[in-house]
């Protein structure tokens, strides 16, 4: 099996954190949404972990932080200064990760 590329690392990584479920904690802690949950949260710390350039690995876990914290200021009413922080956050973030899309912009 070859050998997936720093690209295609990000972008499995990013597709892992638009899953994530970040409400199984209102499960009451039942097996399947916390262990997908839980396994999703490890597949993306295990592959961001495999990533060689240190800077894009913390942008990603930060991205992870910041989306975490975003989804549960916002989840019980809307949150504007939450929202415009974390687009904020996420698009400093972005530029890190995908400079080729900041460029474009």
């Amino acid at each position: 099996m070859a050998t997936a590329t720093t690209s295609q690392k990000i972008e499995k990584a990013l597709e892992i954190l638009k899953g994530q479920d970040w409400y199984w904690c209102m499960s009451d802690y039942t097996h399947p949404a916390y262990d997908y949950a839980f396994g999703s949260m490890r597949a993306f710390v295990e592959l961001v972990a495999s990533i060689s350039d240190k800077a894009i690995v913390k942008a990603l876990r930060d991205l992870w932080t910041a989306t975490y914290n975003y989804v549960h200021a916002t989840m019980w009413s809307a949150n504007e200064k939450a929202k415009t922080e974390f687009e904020a956050t996420k698009a400093q973030l972005m530029a890190i990760i995908q400079p080729q899309y900041a460029m474009a912009a």
